[in-house]
């Protein structure tokens, strides 16, 4: 015989998508009605009346409560402890008819109520209105508290906040009321998005400056994150030399001593050659832009002769992936050399300096002036002994050099300069073997690499390019000639790689 409570062929399962809501809202209704109510539950001085059924299936806290063998399973009146009756009746509602009304001024109260009764449902919806209402004056005090409930998901995603917005971030007043710990593990993320590693300095020393009372204590832990070899090391000195409290400067002197060997006198400043990796690399979101420097410009078609240098400085944001103008240079000029010398190691986020070059006028130069990312000003600096453009630059040690180029009187030249900024001056160092203008410099393991470029012209003839390289050493003070390359260029780049 045949077993009628099986689907016969050609039968179809259907379900009905209102059916739960119905239910859900005949249960209500009882509820309201105090019919069928099997429990009652004392929150502060009110009593609700509720079904133990629905709760138990709402919420694995009340079917522990109800079905563990617990003492309340068998009350017919259960004290909860711990959250207001306001808070209580907007969850319960919520158990009834799965909504709920989340504001700014419950959703904190609401979210510890809901976790505490494993209502995970509210929870999330809390936590969604939070992250719909976080901007950079409020997400200090959310992460906080996501921190203080253990709330996984919002805390990593207030955190992430953070990082991408911390420029804004640190200049509220909710950053100032981070505990030490809070402060440090935001200071050490590496997904900080910032413009300049100094900028993490000074967010770190507006906290110790708070309640400098209570938290110089704190200063060796609170700037160990600092990466300090990234820092520009005039802008650092002059911001030391500028703390009034004495035994505040006297720390960050000695702190420093384990990077750089740090004195009142900018003039004694002199790096250290051995540096922590994980301290001279760059965060993985350091804003990092580019940078165009004057050069010069013609019409389309126009004549050579109406060409003109230019003083205009553009910046490309990687990020945002767009073109900006910035502060001109206070010397128009082409042929220019540029060098950006930030920490020892990296050339991130630090300043920008720009070398000799030919004026509108058509004169070499010899001009040098730097440019500051954070104040967004050009300044000058002393100018070089000779006039040159199409010069080489590189950074070393603490120094720029100015290599080679060409002027009208000179022709191409051989002569090398260097900014100590130790003496804050230019003096001469060993002249390279080949005069040469236009040639490709880059420093690699604390010596100058030179290659190419053009030599002198004789006879009227036009200059040759070379295909020569030569190696500075700045302890000797010498220039070695090495394998020439393959083919002889001249304005050309290098890389290393």
């Amino acid at each position: 015989m045949a077993n009628e409570g099986c689907p016969k062929a050609g039968d179809s399962l259907f379900s009905s998508e209102k059916h739960a809501q119905l239910i859900l809202a005949q249960m209500n209704k009882m509820r309201n009605g105090q019919h069928f109510c099997d429990v009652q539950l004392q929150v502060g001085k009110e009593t609700f009346k509720v079904h133990r059924l629905v709760l138990a299936a709402s919420s694995p806290y009340f079917a522990a409560l109800f079905t563990g063998g617990m003492k309340e399973s068998s009350k017919d009146v259960v004290q909860i402890l711990g959250i207001e009756a306001a808070i209580f009746r907007i969850l319960l509602d919520f158990i009834y008819t799965g909504i709920v009304d989340i504001g700014v001024n419950n959703v904190q109260e609401l979210l510890v109520a809901a976790d505490m009764l494993q209502l995970t449902e509210v929870v999330n919806l809390c936590c969604a209105f939070l992250k719909g209402q976080i901007d950079p004056l409020n997400c200090i005090g959310i992460f906080q508290f996501s921190e203080q409930i253990a709330c996984h998901d919002l805390l990593e995603f207030t955190e992430n906040y953070i990082h991408v917005h911390f420029l804004e971030v640190q200049s509220g007043e909710e950053f100032l009321a981070l505990t030490k710990d809070q402060l440090i593990k935001i200071l050490r993320s590496e997904e900080l998005s910032i413009e300049d590693e100094y900028q993490v300095f000074l967010a770190a020393m507006q906290w110790i400056l708070k309640d400098l009372g209570k938290r110089k204590k704190y200063v060796v832990e609170v700037l160990d994150p600092i990466r300090f070899p990234l820092l520009p090391p005039q802008r650092l000195l002059k911001y030391i030399e500028g703390v009034s409290d004495f035994n505040l400067r006297v720390a960050l002197q000695t702190l420093l001593k384990e990077y750089c060997e740090v004195c009142k006198s900018p003039k004694e400043n002199k790096f250290c050659s051995f540096l922590q990796t994980s301290k001279v690399r760059p965060r993985k979101k350091a804003r990092k832009y580019l940078y165009a420097v004057g050069g010069y410009t013609r019409l389309q078609g126009g004549r050579w002769s109406d060409s003109r240098a230019l003083s205009c400085v553009e910046r490309f944001d990687t990020f945002s992936q767009y073109w900006t103008t910035v502060s001109s240079l206070h010397q128009a000029r082409c042929g220019l050399g540029v060098a950006v010398l930030g920490g020892m190691v990296y050339a991130i986020g630090g300043l920008i300096y720009v070398i000799g070059g030919i004026s509108t006028e058509g004169i070499e130069l010899r001009s040098f002036e730097v440019y500051d990312p954070l104040s967004k000003r050009w300044s000058p600096l002393p100018p070089m002994a000779t006039r040159r453009a199409y010069l080489g630059v590189a950074a070393l040690n603490d120094c720029i050099y100015s290599i080679g180029g060409w002027n009208e009187t000179q022709d191409a030249l051989h002569t090398v300069e260097k900014y100590s900024f130790e003496e804050e001056k230019w003096v001469e160092v060993a002249s390279m073997k080949v005069p040469r203008a236009g040639m490709c410099v880059v420093a690699v393991n604390g010596l100058l690499y030179v290659s190419g470029g053009r030599s002198s012209s004789h006879d009227f003839l036009a200059p040759g390019t070379l295909d020569s390289v030569e190696v500075y050493n700045p302890h000797s003070d010498t220039w070695t000639e090495i394998g020439n390359m393959i083919t002889s260029r001249c304005e050309g780049g290098v890389a290393v790689l």
